[in-house]
């Protein structure tokens, strides 16, 4: 049989040998040389045994912490000094010198399997498990294979131990979903599965983000009578589904170790685990472990715990609950932000319904003297004007003393309200809300003169006023977004208006190249007159 390689392995550890099962821990090293090589250096304490004694320290030194040089002494020493011919028993135990994770290999085992051949000997079960139990340290598939075929071949039957070492092999090669099978035709067979192996392969389906078959594995293992699953192992699960936003592998965690007070979950994990309930929807899972943040001292609940519970009540389409949780967030001192209500925005997009049902909401909590916080009505006319409802919007707008006394428009107010007038092209209105904006002293924004722009823009042949918000933006350091600007350049070369120029400068803040420019000129400029780039000196454009 020719030598078999094996890849390099990436655990550190895998098993410890045990009563009921063994270790496999880092990568092997092939070794091409001969099973029977004698060794340069024999014990002198060795030497002086002797052959049944020697049989007895052979058998000794293979049931646990195997040596490989010493199990390999010792059967030159019996070999080469006390006259033995090679049998089954000195090869068994150089195939179980290979489970020695640092000098063992796979291709070793191949080796000894040919030389029992050409010696002439015929290899037993305790022959063909000792090349498995390597096996499941220094993973070889075909190798294993070859093994298991001439087992069947011979009417062999896998003992327990070597159904462990097949399972723990292929885990080592990754080959989960045939582990999974090998597992379940081990416990048809009536194996006992012991608790390092499925422990073993649990921790591998976590690390591959295979949590269902994880879930169902820990499921068997607790109705199938099992008490003691390892805290570590429950942990791991918990850390890396909840991490992964996986909601049945978290869920199944945190009922069977969170809420019985076996495991008390750091911030991180519980910042996870609201994560996972905001993205599923499960507002159970949101409110309990919002309650274990709340009751830890120096960890009060902040904004974005409130913002991952609201995500979860919106996934779960409650907006009443969603809507009652911002006048919570207010009157606790964490007011929202716009970003804050984001999920309530994408739900209200669905209907204009949607957004009228919101209205009844809030004129309920209203109603219960809660505190209504500007984000609110907010999203509700942002809800109103992504249907093309300004009506509705400024009527909201016009209303906003009926949700409380002390409720006054903010710069955001006012840029949702301007996108509105843009899509409705009432420059008037516009005008009107910016003469609101003075008297109530609310400064504006880069938004803010960015939207009015707009409205200038398509809502009157003449765009000297937008020219001059323009500037007056340019003032105070801001400059528009770039469809704005390619906006307001299209419009100037329609217009034949030499001001184009101004959007010049490049690789600055966005700015027009000046190849965009004569772009945008060849393609749109309307007055009839000479090549603007011929009338307009650029570099002296650039200089002022």
């Amino acid at each position: 049989m020719s030598k078999f390689s094996t890849a390099p392995d990436p655990y550190t550890k895998l098993l410890h040998k045990t009563s009921t099962g063994f270790a496999v821990i880092s990568p092997a090293i092939d070794h091409s040389s001969s099973a029977m090589r004698s060794s340069e250096a024999h014990p002198s304490r060795f030497r002086d045994l002797d052959i049944p004694t020697a049989y007895q320290e052979l058998r000794r030194s293979t049931s646990h912490n195997v040596d490989y040089a010493h199990v390999r002494d010792i059967v030159n020493i019996l070999v080469k000094e006390r006259g033995q011919k090679p049998n089954l028993r000195l090869y068994d135990a150089l195939l179980l010198a290979n489970t020695d994770n640092v000098n063992g290999s796979a291709g070793e085992v191949a080796q000894i399997l040919d030389e029992i051949a050409a010696q002439g000997l015929v290899p037993d079960s305790a022959t063909y498990h000792a090349a498995l139990r390597v096996l499941a340290v220094h993973p070889d598939y075909l190798l294993r294979q070859r093994i298991l075929e001439e087992l069947r071949q011979r009417w062999f039957s896998l003992t327990k131990d070597g159904w462990h070492d097949v399972v723990a092999g292929l885990i080592r090669e990754r080959q989960l979903e045939l582990a999974l099978d090998t597992l379940d035709q081990m416990q048809k067979e009536g194996a006992k599965v012991d608790s390092w192996l499925y422990d073993l392969i649990i921790y591998t389906l976590c690390s591959a983000e295979e949590f269902d078959s994880a879930v169902t594995l820990m499921q068997h293992r607790i109705s199938s009578g099992e008490l003691y699953i390892s805290a570590t192992l429950w942990y791991y699960l918990l850390d890396t589904a909840s991490r992964a936003l996986h909601h049945r592998g978290t869920l199944f965690a945190y009922r069977a170790r969170v809420e019985s007070s076996y495991l008390n979950p750091p911030a991180g994990i519980c910042i996870n685990i609201l994560s996972t309930a905001a993205r599923h929807g499960d507002i159970y899972l949101a409110t309990s472990v919002l309650r274990i943040l709340g009751r830890r001292s120096g960890h009060p609940v902040q904004l974005h715990h409130y913002e991952a519970l609201l995500e979860t009540y919106m996934t779960a389409k409650d907006m009443r609950t969603s809507f009652t949780l911002l006048t919570i967030m207010a009157a606790a001192g964490h007011p929202p932000t716009e970003a804050s209500t984001r999920p309530i925005f994408t739900h209200l997009t669905q209907s204009p319904s949607l957004v009228v049902t919101a209205v009844s909401i809030l004129e309920e909590l209203c109603e219960q003297d809660r505190p209504i916080p500007i984000q609110a009505l907010n999203v509700i006319m942002e809800g109103h004007i992504y249907h093309r409802d300004l009506a509705s919007a400024l009527s909201i707008y016009k209303t906003l003393h009926k949700f409380g006394d002390s409720l006054n428009p903010i710069t955001a107010t006012f840029d949702l309200l301007f996108r509105g007038c843009t899509q409705a092209a009432r420059k008037d209105l516009a005008m009107f809300l910016a003469s609101e904006m003075v008297a109530l002293k609310v400064a504006p924004a880069r938004l803010t003169y960015d939207r009015l722009v707009l409205v200038c823009l398509r809502s009157e042949d003449s765009i000297d006023d937008a020219w001059r918000y323009f500037e007056e933006m340019c003032s105070l350091g801001w400059w528009p977004r770039n469809g704005t600007v390619m906006a307001l350049a299209r419009r100037a070369c329609q217009k034949g208006d030499q001001r184009i120029w101004r959007l010049v400068n490049d690789g600055e803040d966005g700015r027009l190249s000046k190849s965009k420019v004569e772009s945008l000129i060849e393609d749109y400029w309307k007055d009839g007159s000479e090549e603007p780039k011929k009338e307009v000196d650029l570099e002296q454009r650039w200089g002022q």
